[in-house]
């Protein structure tokens, strides 16, 4: 009797064991659940309503699906899917597990492969679009002649999607929903890798090789390389322009504007995926000590983190773009004033009115006996009439800001662009001649 009592505790023993390594629930550590639960909750809501509202503000304005802004507005529906699965997906795991919920539970079970999927392809799709703006960007500046960049950007959005869909679209059957034995309550499910995943050369060549390298290492190198490659044509360009006279301080203006918006976007995408490639890198070189009893509490904050700077970076776009593109500023503010402000019956502020919404392009007219510089004051949304006719009002809204000196100056550097046609993609033909060549 003695042994068959000590063989039935032992048994106990065991499936108490068994029981509660398996089946109980091990509530969230408070930090991370500060940190994911509520502080990353808060900051993927707000990035969810700031790219909705900037989508909405950039697809209102016909001439930016035309522009290179076309990249800002599918990066904004991007970064709507991965805030909103990164809610779903983070927040509510730990929900359910602090609250031991059961309907969370199931909710979440239901929705996770697809979310997962989803968020991954949204992730890729970004990082292949801010590369595809930084690139035509940089060829842009660089007076290279690369027609299908400007004029097939739908294709390069759509071609983004694409390869992210083969990089990303696979892992919806890479994982499996199972029940976990006899398990009950919010763990009576469980998460296995299937097993086509764990074949090779699936293992190997497609998820370590084509996936990682396309969609982690070679998006972060190009955009480390493009960011520094703009930041010194600008800077050529920059002083450049101070040897002429005609170098406005508008024109210096929108210079560092655009260097600032594009290096502040790419860093943000830069710094946001850092410790993704660092920890990629560690789990190549070594996973199985990442999953040691020392360690693992660090590679659980370090991939919380990962997937928190990636949505951080998705909500700071918007600020990003108020504070560097003044038409970007503008068409906001005229939004809020027109749309909000309107129909909560509050007055628009207007101390800044009359002022904000004016961005100011340079243009060299010919006048038929050499050319002369104009600063032109008009609105994002109003056609730019010829640089020496009158508004409707009779009212002549331009100034010359050159000299005589930059009339000779001008003509000889106009001449020469004639002539060789090597930088016809920067000069837009208006009336009487009239190029273009200083866009915001």
């Amino acid at each position: 009797m003695a042994e068959e009592d000590t063989e039935t505790e032992s048994v106990l023993s065991y499936e108490d064991e068994w029981w509660e390594m398996n089946c109980s629930i091990i509530p969230p550590e408070f930090n991370r659940l500060m940190l994911v639960g509520v502080v990353g909750a808060v900051i993927a809501f707000i990035s969810v309503c700031f790219n909705t509202f900037l989508f909405v503000v950039l697809f209102r304005n016909p001439r930016h699906r035309h522009s290179h802004l076309i990249y800002l507005m599918f990066l904004s529906v991007a970064d709507i899917f991965l805030s909103a699965s990164y809610i779903l997906l983070f927040p509510v795991n730990l929900y359910m597990d602090y609250f031991a919920s059961e309907w969370l539970a199931a909710a979440w079970w239901s929705y996770m492969r697809i979310m997962i999927t989803i968020s991954h392809v949204f992730i890729s799709t970004s990082a292949f679009l801010i590369c595809a703006a930084a690139f035509e960007r940089y060829i842009t500046i660089s007076k290279i002649a690369c027609q299908f960049a400007r004029h097939h950007r739908l294709i390069i959005i759509v071609a983004c999607l694409c390869i992210a869909i083969v990089a990303k679209g696979p892992m919806y059957f890479e994982v499996e929903v199972v029940p976990n034995a006899n398990c009950t309550g919010v763990t009576s499910l469980t998460a296995i890798p299937s097993e086509f995943s764990e074949s090779e050369p699936y293992k190997t060549a497609y998820k370590f090789w084509f996936r990682n390298l396309l969609t982690v290492a070679l998006p972060f190198i190009m955009c480390f390389y493009l960011n520094f490659a703009i930041m010194h044509r600008l800077r050529i360009q920059h002083l450049g322009a101070k040897l002429f006279r005609f170098a406005t301080s508008e024109h210096r203006q929108n210079i560092r504007a655009a260097t600032l918006m594009l290096v502040a976007v790419t860093c943000s995408y830069l710094a946001s995926n850092l410790l993704n490639v660092v920890v990629y890198t560690w789990e190549l070189v070594d996973k199985e000590s990442l999953l040691s009893e020392n360690i693992r509490p660090l590679y659980t904050l370090s991939s919380d983190l990962v997937s928190l700077l990636t949505v951080v970076a998705s909500a700071c776009r918007l600020p990003i773009y108020l504070v560097c593109n003044a038409r970007i500023r503008c068409e906001v503010l005229d939004y809020v004033d027109n749309c909000v402000l309107t129909h909560l019956n509050i007055k628009p502020y207007t101390g800044l009115g009359s002022k904000r919404c004016r961005a100011t392009t340079v243009r060299y007219c010919d006048t038929g006996s050499g050319y002369m510089i104009y600063d032109i004051q008009t609105k994002p949304d109003e056609v730019i009439p010829s640089p020496v006719a009158p508004n409707k009002k009779g009212e002549r809204r331009v100034r010359s800001v050159g000299t005589g000196l930059d009339r000779v100056v001008l003509s000889v550097a106009m001449g020469s662009i004639k002539a060789s046609q090597s930088s016809a993609h920067l000069t837009v033909p208006l009336n009487n001649s009239v190029m273009l060549i200083q866009e915001e």
